[in-house]
């Protein structure tokens, strides 16, 4: 049998392959309940789409939505195609990924830290039921029917994320789940508690674990937050803003921030500003930040041009980071101590 058409049975007979890798991986420890991975790279593209409309039936409406972002010193150009898939039979829709299929992905990384992770033919997935996936956002206040689970599920399945570096050069070009072993529709009704499904997770996941470049991040935290926007900012800080301190700040500029934003940057400036203090103001109420100094602005006579941004985190958030970098010397020192993965 091809290995791209296991069935629901086999989804059934397949178990955990747990390597040293995968463990280091995982959040076994009741005190990390709260907890889970973000993943280097692929959590810092635009590649949810936060447009109230994201479902097309004509083709020429649902073109390839193309951003550049900057993670580090390189400059990323993502584009993002949609599913095609069926809500009705008969009647098919090009659909883009969007906030719900962003919850829905991180509450499945959630239980793959959970013990949940798998590895089959080398890539990196997880294996869920779908009583267990539709608690877990329960437990964080996403309600969500068993179709639009499966739909967000099947919608990562068919959605094309593509990344090309600045000089040109593909990095990966894949679906965002690139496998799917789901079930039926009869076993979603009869037996949603014991049911096994499978998503592999994107290829650019795989290689952070391997490469060991994921990241604790307070994910009780990021679940709560409804706004897409301070949600990205929170997790921005939280991979990428090891030295958090009072002493010192954060300091993200306006324009290139939302340009690299699942939000993108909007033509008129003062929605912009609006846009980045709402998020703020939500980050300071779920207290990820203290305070925050937008007085730095870049001005061409009357015309704001762009805004640096002091952002100081609070003591709770400090001690998250302080938590996450013990959590990254464990793992580097405990991935030092195994064999070769390319031996």
């Amino acid at each position: 049998m091809s290995k791209k058409k296991r069935n629901d049975k086999d989804i059934q007979e397949i178990s955990v392959h747990s390597t040293p890798q995968l463990d280091l991986f995982s959040l076994l420890d009741s005190r990390d309940k709260h907890y889970s991975n973000s993943i280097d790279i692929y959590d810092a593209l635009p590649k949810y789409s936060l447009e109230k409309r994201r479902r097309f039936t004509d083709i020429a409406q649902a073109a390839a939505k193309e951003r550049e972002c900057r993670i580090g010193d390189q400059i990323i150009r993502v584009k993002v195609r949609p599913a095609l898939i069926e809500t009705e039979p008969g009647k098919p829709e090009l659909v883009f990924p969007g906030e719900r299929e962003e919850i829905i992905e991180d509450a499945l990384r959630k239980l793959a830290v959970n013990g949940g992770i798998a590895m089959i033919d080398g890539k990196v997935g997880v294996l869920f039921t779908f009583y267990q996936l539709r608690n877990e956002l329960r437990k964080n206040k996403h309600e969500f029917k068993l179709s639009e689970i499966k739909e967000a599920i099947l919608v990562c399945r068919g959605a094309q994320l593509e990344t090309i570096s600045d000089n040109e050069d593909t990095v990966i070009s894949s679906s965002f789940f690139p496998m799917v072993g789901l079930t039926t529709r009869k076993d979603i009704q009869l037996r949603e508690g014991d049911t096994k499904c499978y998503v592999q997770f994107n290829p650019l996941v795989t290689d952070s674990i391997k490469k060991q470049t994921f990241r604790l991040y307070d994910y009780r935290t990021s679940m709560a937050i409804k706004s897409p926007l301070a949600r990205y900012i929170h997790k921005r800080m939280s991979h990428h803003w090891s030295q958090a301190s009072s002493k010192h700040p954060y300091t993200p500029r306006l324009v290139s921030f939302l340009n690299g934003s699942p939000r993108g940057l909007s033509k008129e400036m003062a929605n912009n500003v609006r846009a980045m203090k709402t998020a703020l103001d939500t980050l300071i109420k779920h207290e990820v930040v203290e305070k925050y100094d937008a007085s730095e602005r870049i001005m061409q006579g009357p015309k704001l041009l762009d805004i640096k941004y002091k952002i100081y985190p609070t003591d709770k958030f400090v001690k998250v980071i302080k938590k996450a970098n013990y959590k990254s010397q464990i793992v580097s020192t405990k991935n030092a101590l195994l064999p070769d993965q390319n031996q």
